[in-house]
Formats: structure tokens, C-alpha cells, sequence
């Protein structure tokens, strides 16, 4: 009985250390993602320590859509983050043993991640289109608190034209395909924020969008702008401020520790 008392000691004192190693670990990638086409939505998941090939590995899934951002997630591995089809199994799946099915992962989209001095690297996924392979195409946005800090928004315009925009109390001259980065400036008395825009035609300035927005200093967030004619879409995607540790996969075990085979490990 003696033994066994040291054998299980010893045992949960080990099973600690490596519950702490990964809590003190740091992520590689701190992540959201949104699909640039309207009414899109879909749902991935992906291993948070890139060991997705491992038959007991931790998966985590991450619903993607179009109008607002995904929830920030973590990734530990190194190289690619791949994304993976979610679906619910077929009738004649639920009855095969989980492992079997699991092993039919259909990949979705993968993002290489870039070298970088900076720990961890945070980037803005945006999903545009699918490539000839069937994957989704990734175009990633640096979104570091560095380049975009609370309180302000990355305008990225995406039009022929220079765009001369009025943001709350800052005027911004934004050159064509280039972006800026600008605090939110809420005039005296008012409540939000507004945006206009407006480009140059025969010497003359024409006002192509004027609206309001939400905002508090909790936020940022980034504005693509196309101008369609004498139009100007705006897409605009907000992040609110949350601790790292909020995010999906965040000092998760890279492995599912199983109990009488019915055990899952915690998200």
C-alpha cells in the first residue's frame, strides 16, 4: 500500500509539472479571423500546438464569420496553422470509434506563419476567397497592440482614388491601396463617432459616405474601404480589450488525458 501511496504521489506531482510547463509557456500567435465575403459563415478547428496528426491531440474550434471577428485564438506549434473543416458526423459515423473518425480532417486553410522577432506575432486572418485547390485563401493583417493600440483603427483603403476622410476630429488624406492608422477623436458633446469620406473630381470634393459609429476607448478596430463608382463600401471589424488568457487554446494541454476513454481535456 506504502508503494502505491509513492507511486501516485509522484505521479500527480509530475502530472503538475507538466500542467505548469504549460501555463508558463508562452503562445507563437495570437489570432481573429473574418470572411471578407458578406453573409459568409463557417466553422474550424485547428490544434493549438500543431500536433493535429497525433491520434489524442487537442483540437479547438473557432467559428469564423463576416460581420464582426472571430474570438481570439492562440497557436504554440511552429510553421503552418492549419484549418480543418468542421462538420457534424453522418449517421453511420456515430456509431465507429471516435479515433477513425477523427482521422478524416479535411483541410480547410492554412497560414504560414512568418519569422518575426516579435512574440507573440498577432495577425488579423482574413479569409477572401478559395484557391484552385479548394483551400481557402488567407490574407494576413498585422493587428499587434503596437500597430493598432485601443482607442484607434487602421483605415486600409482598397480603391483606385485618394480618399480625404473626416474621423471625428481627425482629417486623414489616405493614398490609393495604402492604410493609416488613426486615434478616435469624439467631438465635444457628441456620442460616438462619425465618418465621412470624400474624393476629388473636376476640383471639386464629392462626399461618397457619411455614418456613425459606436466607440469607447476599450476598443479598436480596422476599416476597409472600396470605392464602387461614387460610392464608398466600408467594411468595419472592432476588437473589445480582454486579457490573452480569454482566448481559444490558451494554456491548453496539447494532449486530450483520457479517463476510462471518455475523457476530454479542458477548453
Amino acid at each position: 500500500m506504502k508503494i502505491f501511496l509513492r507511486f501516485h504521489i509522484i505521479f500527480q506531482l509530475c502530472f503538475l509539472s507538466i500542467c505548469t510547463a504549460v501555463e508558463t509557456k508562452n503562445p507563437k500567435g495570437v489570432f481573429t479571423a473574418v470572411f471578407w465575403e458578406k453573409y459568409k459563415s463557417e466553422s474550424f478547428s485547428y490544434a493549438p500546438w500543431g500536433n493535429e496528426k497525433e491520434a489524442n491531440a487537442t483540437m479547438i474550434d473557432i467559428s469564423v464569420g463576416s460581420s464582426s471577428l472571430s474570438r481570439r485564438f492562440v497557436y504554440y506549434g511552429d510553421g503552418k496553422l492549419n484549418f480543418y473543416e468542421k462538420r457534424r458526423p453522418r449517421e453511420w459515423e456515430e456509431d465507429q470509434n471516435e479515433s477513425k473518425v477523427k482521422e478524416q480532417k479535411k483541410l480547410s486553410a492554412d497560414f504560414e506563419l512568418p519569422k518575426s522577432s516579435e512574440t507573440p506575432i498577432e495577425y488579423l486572418l482574413l479569409f477572401v476567397n478559395k484557391k484552385k485547390n479548394g483551400l481557402w485563401k488567407i490574407y494576413p493583417i498585422p493587428f499587434s497592440q503596437n500597430q493598432v493600440p485601443f482607442g484607434q483603427y487602421n483605415f486600409i483603403s482598397q480603391s483606385k482614388e485618394q480618399l480625404y476622410l473626416l474621423f471625428g476630429k481627425n482629417e486623414i488624406i489616405l493614398p490609393s491601396g495604402k492604410s493609416k492608422v488613426s486615434p478616435a477623436v469624439v467631438e465635444d458633446g457628441k456620442r460616438g463617432i462619425e465618418l465621412k469620406a470624400m474624393i476629388q473630381k473636376k476640383g471639386q470634393y464629392l462626399e461618397v459616405f457619411n455614418q456613425k459609429w459606436g466607440h469607447s476607448e476599450n476598443m479598436r478596430g480596422i476599416f476597409f474601404l472600396r470605392l464602387n463608382e461614387n460610392k464608398l463600401n466600408v467594411k468595419r471589424v472592432i476588437e473589445f480589450e480582454q486579457p490573452l488568457s480569454a482566448a481559444s487554446g490558451y494554456n491548453i494541454n496539447p494532449l486530450i488525458f483520457n479517463q476510462n476513454n471518455e475523457g476530454k481535456s479542458k477548453r
